[in-house]
């Protein structure tokens, strides 16, 4: 039978005994008071560069899209046509709600696995963790979605893969995961790592290679891919575009161990080193064990995919980003809740106070970063931190931009689009000006936008150039006149953070727009 914890399995909190449906009490008011705390962070913080650009491009339906797949895009598209807003609360809410729905399947993946404080100990953890918490947690980001299917997907396998009693209808929970294994490559291309890591599992673990011999896995498999092609058809009629995007940002360029220890570090601080360090001790005590411990040896299969493959290449000169490893940090956690649980039920005070202080420091530096995102305050108490520039800057929405062109009449002629120098700002003028208004991003990068408004459908248009203000540019019309007939500056448009003047935007119009970007930069 298989492991797991309920009400006739008491476990021990402290001095007392507590049943799995308390424990199951306290995974619920988790899931709420970390619904609301997000909450108050979305309405607090503007959206993010890649938020600002996710919310814009999926104004256009699409089978895939440039950068990723399409749910991420699809869940704002959709919902923003239904509730005929845009606004960053409503944008965040179904990634919330995803969140709370991994909370959740974290604790019960961890409880069938290791019992029920184990499940609490890693829904707990995962919830202190930024990358998982926050981006994850509270953006409008592909990772909200995919941590959610990614975990559904463990649940169905685990229900067949570990130890005890076949189920009664094992093709069913086989099918299951490769239904959400296939939602999860329909949020983020990380979700191939699900089916990876079982098809490791059954490969590298003896007792469970007669499933290759069984239908359910590749069931599973065809369903997974069944559900892939609406994205391989939308890559097939664009010249395979997203996968040679993605595909190209890891191309070694020599070994480089600065970069390697870049991305170990950027990890670190994105997990929390004091959770990482533990995470990595642990899969590596479990790689070293081997598939003895079917349980254990499942999550280490599905962990070390992401690991790995985006780790190694950054020995080649790319550190990539941090983030890109979360998914398999992600099955580590229900070891790091089980060893938790066994330390505090043998006594164990160090862990009683790292638990602690895991919870605390998480909350401080929460509140450190969201009230300087929100305000401003670091940069204006200690402005030489930041001489190259706020980072806190790139979440404030560009909100005052609109009113300030709809003074000055420059969006009266309604044959006028809009044109930003780069994808990050196109995204960020897009979610400001809103769906009425057209925005063409006039650069060699423009991701998704080169497919939203194609640059030659508007050869022959005014525009309304918009790019922040360069620090040394006598002449920036000059800029862009291979582009346009003419361009004539229109001013500046300041925008402030609580009253304090924090970016500045130069304005120009461009008359009869002549031709698409051939060069390296206006």
């Amino acid at each position: 039978m298989a492991v797991t914890a309920d009400a006739s399995h008491p476990v021990p909190v402290g001095s007392r005994t507590v049943g799995a449906p308390d424990v199951a009490r306290t995974v619920l008011l988790l899931v709420v008071v970390g619904v609301v705390l997000r909450l108050v962070l979305a309405a607090a913080i503007g959206l993010g560069v890649d938020e600002s650009y996710m919310v814009s491009v999926s104004r256009g339906l699409s089978l895939s899209y440039f950068d990723h797949p399409p749910i991420s895009f699809w869940i704002p598209g959709v919902l923003a046509k239904v509730a005929h807003s845009e606004s960053r609360v409503l944008m965040r809410l179904p990634f919330i709600l995803l969140f709370a729905g991994t909370t959740w399947l974290m604790y019960r993946l961890t409880a069938r696995l290791y019992g029920a404080r184990a499940g609490l100990y890693a829904a707990l953890l995962i919830n202190v963790s930024p990358v998982f918490s926050v981006s994850t947690g509270g953006w409008v980001l592909p990772d909200g979605p995919l941590m959610f299917f990614m975990l559904a997907g463990a649940l169905c396998l685990v229900r067949v893969l570990a130890p005890g009693e076949e189920p009664a209808h094992p093709t069913a929970w086989w099918l299951g995961a490769g239904v959400f294994t296939g939602l999860a490559l329909l949020s983020k291309y990380h979700g191939i790592f699900v089916a990876a890591g079982a098809f490791l599992f059954l490969l590298t673990r003896r007792e469970s290679r007669h499933w290759l011999r069984r239908p359910g896995p590749w069931l599973a498999a065809a369903v997974m891919a069944l559900m892939f092609v609406p994205v391989l058809y939308w890559n097939a009629g664009h010249g395979w575009i997203s996968f040679r995007f993605q595909g190209g940002r890891a191309v070694p360029a020599g070994l480089d161990v600065t970069s390697f220890l870049q991305s170990l570090g950027g990890q670190a601080g994105y997990v929390l080193p004091w959770i990482w360090v533990p995470l990595v001790w642990i899969l590596a005590r479990s790689l070293a064990a081997g598939p003895r411990d079917a349980k254990r040896w499942l999550l280490v299969c599905l962990a070390v995919g992401p690991i790995v493959v985006f780790t190694l290449p950054a020995l080649g000169g790319h550190p990539g980003l941090p983030h890109w490893e979360a998914p398999g940090y992600l099955f580590l956690f229900p070891l790091l809740g089980e060893a938790v649980d066994r330390r505090l039920r043998e006594g164990r005070a160090g862990t009683r106070r790292w638990l602690r202080f895991s919870v605390v420091g998480f909350l401080v530096l929460i509140a450190f970063l969201a009230s300087d995102i929100a305000t401003g305050w670091v940069a204006a108490v200690a402005p030489s931190l930041f001489r190259r520039g706020d980072p806190s800057l790139e979440a404030l929405d560009w909100s005052e931009l609109g009113p300030a062109l709809a003074r000055r009449g420059l969006l009266a002629d309604t044959t006028r689009f809009v044109a930003a120098t780069s994808w990050i700002d196109a995204g960020k003028v897009a979610y400001a000006l809103g769906p009425d208004v057209t925005t063409v991003c006039l650069c060699d990068r423009p991701h998704q936008f080169r497919f939203l408004h194609p640059q030659d459908a508007f050869l022959g248009h005014d525009a309304v150039i918009v790019e922040r203000t360069p620090r040394r540019d006598p002449d920036p019309a000059a800029r862009f006149a291979r582009y346009f007939r003419s361009v004539v500056p229109a001013g500046s448009v300041t925008l402030h953070r609580l009253g304090r003047p924090e970016l500045d935007l130069t304005i120009l119009v461009g008359y009869d727009f002549e031709r698409t970007r051939t060069g390296s930069g206006p």
